[in-house]
């Protein structure tokens, strides 16, 4: 019994450990913001921490470093020629910039550039947070406020601020400038990725058809990866990045290998619409990444077929990729909403994010470990009452005389 509980608890301690590494994975791959340098004005300096808490360094007044995360509350410091790296590298962690100040307390983007990206054109954008959102002279919560919107208001924006993905867009609401936050999906960005489905989707829309071709209408932070279509009337919120179901659309073109059959559906019971000769210059809508053994699934215009090709192996010349210009219609648009226009929220379902299914698992480990334990505890304490000598009547009465 005690061997089946070691095991049992090896196990379990397997699998946690596991769910906790990838959360802090995920931890690592967050956010990073436009890098800022602040300076220390206390006289007495500030010093900074390691990841566990324990003190590293020491900063002097009059000291410039830069910050380059903001998580959790804490502010990553960092400084240039660390280690003989010409790039800012980070030395430490501060819990708060008390002892400090922002040497350029205001990012105008039509002034700096370092950092800031403007769009081709301009973008919608809708508050969604509850609370709404506060906008900044810079884009950080550490700069000053300036102005407040509401949530469901919508607005445009077209300078982003952020690195390796944005963080902050520039707006304009209640006749004040400056930049939010769009990280915690507490604002909802215009969608511009089209997506067809493979397969008929449920939803609390109803049932999109396979073969459907949508753009959502907003999408979430880049790190959330979450779509909200309109589908019916109604508003939907789909994680489309992580579904190998539906499909982002990004035009290119292949010349094909071998011949091809061309499928109604993304199913080759379907209908079989044609065949694509090798050697075709084939116009390729979207695909699902090609991984060694798995099929190779791509939705495909030939000529005036647009249909779906599943096959296995080298099918294409990867040496003629290229980009193309073919444009597709959606199939189903969402109907027209003024601009500018604070709009009712549509009541949403309840949402498990990743961090709270970790927890929960966590602790469904742990109730199975307890559980496990009292099972081999009440097994042994029965198997010892069985073992337990019961006097007979005879032997009572032969005590007796």
């Amino acid at each position: 019994n005690m061997k089946i509980l070691r095991r049992i608890i090896l196990f379990l301690a397997i699998i946690l450990s596991v769910l906790w590494i990838e959360a802090a994975h995920a931890d690592m791959s967050g956010p990073e913001i436009r890098e800022f340098e602040i300076i220390v004005t206390n006289p007495n300096g500030v010093d900074y921490y390691d990841y566990k808490g324990d003190v590293i360094g020491h900063l002097e007044k009059d000291e410039k470093v830069y910050i380059m995360y903001i998580y959790n509350g804490e502010y990553t410091l960092g400084k240039e020629g660390i280690n003989n790296y010409s790039s800012i590298s980070s030395i430490g962690n501060v819990k708060s910039l008390d002892g400090f100040s922002i040497i350029v307390d205001e990012v105008d983007p039509t002034k700096v550039t370092e950092g800031i990206t403007k769009l081709d054109t301009p973008r919608k954008a809708k508050i969604n947070a509850e609370e709404g959102v506060d906008i900044y002279k810079g884009p950080a919560e550490v700069y000053d406020i300036v102005g407040h919107i509401p949530k469901g208001a919508t607005l445009t924006y077209e300078y982003t601020s952020g690195k390796h993905n944005f963080t902050h867009i520039y707006v304009e609401y209640g006749g004040k400038k400056g930049w939010i936050e769009i990280l915690n999906s507490s604002v909802l960005l215009e969608g511009d990725t089209q997506y067809v489905f493979s397969v008929d989707l449920e939803t609390e829309c109803g049932v999109i058809p396979k073969n459907t071709i949508m753009t959502p209408t907003y999408k979430t932070d880049p790190w959330k990866h979450k779509s909200i279509f309109e589908y019916n009337g109604c508003e939907f919120t789909y994680d489309a990045f992580k579904d190998d179901k539906v499909f982002d659309i990004y035009a290119y073109t292949e010349k094909t290998l071998v011949d091809l059959p061309i499928y109604e559906y993304a199913d080759t019971t379907s209908t079989q619409l044609g065949t694509v000769p090798a050697g075709t210059q084939l116009t390729i809508l979207a695909s699902k990444e090609y991984m060694g053994d798995e099929e190779y699934v791509v939705y495909a215009k030939y000529n005036d077929i647009t249909g779906w090709i599943i096959s296995s192996g080298d099918i294409f010349d990867y040496t003629t990729y290229g980009d193309s210009n073919e444009k597709v219609e959606d199939t189903v648009k969402p109907a027209e909403k003024p601009a500018n226009d604070i709009e009712p929220q549509t009541e949403k379902k309840p949402h498990i994010s990743a961090n709270e299914l970790i927890i929960f698992c966590s602790m469904g480990g742990v109730l199975l470990i307890i559980t496990a334990i009292a099972i081999v505890i009440l097994v042994n304490k029965t198997k010892s009452n069985k073992e337990v000598k019961v006097d007979t009547p005879t032997e009572t009465k032969k005590e007796e005389k």
